[in-house]
């Protein structure tokens, strides 16, 4: 018998493997813990996506991108603005400004509609719009929200019109686990 054949005969008597629908098996990701936005952010280890933390004088955004030659480009975002704090109802409105001042960034129209959601401890609004930057049509989540008593957390992912549900995996995990240090 050949080796390939022995091996394969070997394989065979180790019997079925039970795996679980419901077993998932995480992939590493990057833990950055960021006191100057109060902020957890989980952020892909493999491949290593590129971040930053860009300070203005009202808000720090903490990004990361695909690395290049990633497909699809995807860009993600988490601004927060410490002296901004909302009561519980104030968020909607307040969520429904942020995205409208993000629609004229992007030089598009507003989202009509925008539904609750929560990520991590973070409650507030979310919507999906469409835009073209520079001729590159794209899609452009959006959510806003926060812990009562912290200050709003605006979460954004852009990546090319039509791949959302191709990075929406890489999204889940990174949203689902952001969290504030105190």
């Amino acid at each position: 018998m050949t080796r390939a054949a022995l091996l394969i005969a070997g394989l065979c008597t180790i019997g079925p493997i039970d795996v679980s629908a419901t077993t998932r098996v995480g992939r590493p990701m990057i833990i950055h813990r960021l006191p100057e936005m109060n902020l957890e952010i989980w952020t892909e280890q493999d491949p290593e996506w590129e971040t930053s933390l860009e300070r203005r004088p009202s808000a720090l955004t903490f990004t990361a991108e695909t690395p290049a030659l990633t497909y699809p480009p995807t860009h993600m975002s988490w601004t927060i603005a410490p002296v901004l704090k909302f009561e519980p109802g104030e968020l909607e409105s307040a969520a429904r400004g942020v995205m409208h001042q993000m629609a004229v960034r992007y030089r598009t129209h507003p989202p009509e509609q925008i539904t609750q959601a929560q990520y991590g401890d973070m409650i507030g609004y979310e919507a999906t719009f469409q835009a073209e930057p520079q001729s590159v049509p794209v899609d452009v989540r959006v959510f806003c929200g926060h812990r009562e008593g912290k200050p709003m957390v605006v979460m954004q992912v852009v990546t090319l019109r039509g791949k959302l549900t191709h990075v929406a995996e890489h999204v889940r995990r990174s949203w689902t686990h952001l969290r504030y240090l105190d």
